[in-house]
């Protein structure tokens, strides 16, 4: 966003500036970073009077039940920074969502506007430039040892070496992987102690190892510590640097090899193999293949551009692997039966590559919170059924970033908060699909081509196509009505498209001024930063325990 205030400092300006903060300590434990760090805030920080930019967490926006992502304009009402908090007033929203007044808010979650009111005394450079350091401190899995001298630099390397593509990017798509990984686990740690405390039957001085909180709790401190070991080993600049060289040399040696048919069959009896290979036999009659009971271990290990043939059962993955550059994942038999999952809770399937080609497969995306982003390349479904969990107001189905294209065909798609979402500068093409049982069925940006033949939305409990469009005026222009009035976005071509029990409406088109701060604060009571009401306090206490560890 362009009203806010970003930096754009080198490695060496952001180390020095960091050692200046730290001088005074010549050993500082990970205990001790969040004290010192305090101490700074209350130095540079403006304590009220600020309006930011509040990119709201994905885990806030489902609990305020609003789409992912959504940003609001926010006045500081107060920061408490032992807690690294700020109290916060909505002063205007980009959706149309409906969200409390009052919230605390994690301060490297704002980002102050460069616009202000003028006649308050600020020094929003220098707050702004205090809130973005603290993103580089500290992680979940940090231990209380000599921090400064174990981590600081390390870390701040690992940071720029990500930012620069320097690391491979398969290798830092794991390492940010890793992270937001740690963060969500850290919040549900957080709501899982809390609960612990007010049940009276979980009792951990008894070893109530059968209570699914407890478990769920060790589970997490299991998989923190898996994820502190990687972390550590990806922070160590020579470590790293054999990590990245052995997968490399992995990568040279899968591209000199020939495509290759892996029929992925895990049990059953003589005659569903005969049944099975019958039907190989008409789609590739001649070609070589190989027998491999799991899907899973074969995307790990094989090469980008490989076919993939499932039998009839659930295959779970762990990672897109193999088809991540391109390839074939084809079922054989009847769809419902054949079901691709996986217990990934971020994106299910990730595509960067060439072309990749999904046909005759049901993939349950319930457990992650994007079932498909296309980044880059083609990605091409047919007769397949893809099925969200029905309930969370961030889950997604497909999103396609710029520049890549996503041709679905013959398939239905269902339970997602938004079942489609296309960025500027993409391209989707729908043919005889169906979109049902969704918040909102498509969403497009400006300069987001979308080419629609035989298309039927229904039962959208907002909209079944949302057209996001940005003007210079200072009003929101919407307009509201059935899907003729797509004629007037000029990427947008449809042919018999139908829909029915839209309950806002088949179409808006949004045409949305971007959020401006507040010039003269004073001039309207309720934005007067010098007075702070205490209505919503039940609202605002719940929100500070949520928001400290999101």
């Amino acid at each position: 966003m362009d009203q806010i205030i970003t930096f754009d400092k080198s490695l060496q300006q952001r180390l020095q500036e960091f050692r200046d903060i730290f001088s005074g300590y010549e050993l500082l434990p990970a205990s001790g970073v969040s004290n010192v760090w305090t101490f700074y805030l209350e130095l540079t920080v403006d304590p009220n009077g600020w309006q930011a930019v509040w990119k709201i967490p994905r885990l806030t926006c489902e609990h305020l039940n609003i789409p992912f992502p959504s940003v609001v304009l926010v006045l500081v009402l107060d920061v408490n920074y032992s807690e690294h908090l700020a109290t916060v007033r909505i002063l205007a929203v980009q959706d149309d969502i409906s969200i409390p007044e009052k919230h605390f808010v994690q301060l490297t979650q704002l980002w102050p506007t460069k616009e202000q009111d003028k006649t308050i005394a600020l020094n929003l450079h220098t707050t702004s430039g205090s809130l973005r350091y603290v993103t580089f401190l500290l992680h979940t899995h940090d231990e209380n040892s000599d921090w400064k001298n174990k981590h600081l630099e390390s870390r701040l390397r690992l940071y720029f070496d990500l930012k620069n593509g320097i690391i491979p990017r398969a290798t830092a798509e794991h390492v940010h992987s890793l992270l937001t990984e740690a963060r969500r686990l850290q919040s549900r740690k957080v709501f899982i102690e809390a609960e612990l405390n007010e049940d009276d039957d979980a009792d951990f001085d008894n070893g109530n190892t059968n209570n699914k909180k407890v478990e769920a709790l060790m589970e997490i401190h299991l998989r923190l510590l898996e994820i502190k070991r990687e972390i550590e080993i990806m922070e160590n600049p020579l470590l790293r640097n054999v990590v990245i060289k052995k997968q490399a040399e992995l990568i040279s040696a899968r591209s000199n090899k020939k495509q290759q048919i892996w029929l992925i069959f895990d049990e059953g009896n003589v005659d569903d193999h005969i049944t099975f290979l019958r039907e190989v036999k008409n789609s590739y009659p001649s070609q070589p293949i190989i027998f491999f009971p799991s899907l899973a271990s074969k995307l790990e290990s094989s090469n980008s551009k490989d076919i993939f043939i499932l039998n009839e059962s659930q295959h779970v993955i762990r990672t897109t692997g193999a088809l991540e550059k391109g390839g074939v994942l084809k079922g054989i038999g009847l769809r419902k039966n054949i079901i691709l999952t996986s217990r990934i809770d971020d994106v299910m399937l990730d595509f960067t590559g060439e072309t990749v080609l999904i046909e005759n497969v049901t993939i349950d995306a319930r457990h992650a919170q994007c079932a498909i982003l296309v980044r880059s390349g083609v990605g091409v479904l047919k007769n397949c059924k893809i099925i969200g969990n029905g309930a969370s107001s961030t889950h997604q189905g497909i999103i396609v970033l710029a520049g890549a294209t996503v041709e679905i065909v013959d398939c239905e798609i269902t339970g997602f908060c938004t079942s489609i979402v296309g960025n500027s500068g993409s391209t989707i093409s729908l043919k005889n699909t169906e979109i049902h049982n969704v918040n909102f069925g498509i969403k497009i940006y400006e300069k987001c081509h979308l080419d629609v033949n035989k298309l039927s939305i229904h039962d959208s409990r907002e909209y079944g196509i949302v057209v996001e469009t940005e003007n210079n005026s200072n009003v929101d222009n919407r307009k509201v009505g059935n899907f003729e009035i797509l004629q007037i976005v000029p990427e947008v071509k449809t042919e018999s498209i139908s829909g029915i029990n839209n309950t806002k409406g088949d179409v808006i088109i949004n045409s949305k001024c971007k959020i401006k701060p507040v010039e003269d604060l004073f001039s309207d009571p309720d934005f007067d930063p010098t007075m702070i009401e205490s209505s919503d306090e039940d609202i605002m206490y719940f929100m500070a325990v949520f928001m400290l560890y999101a």
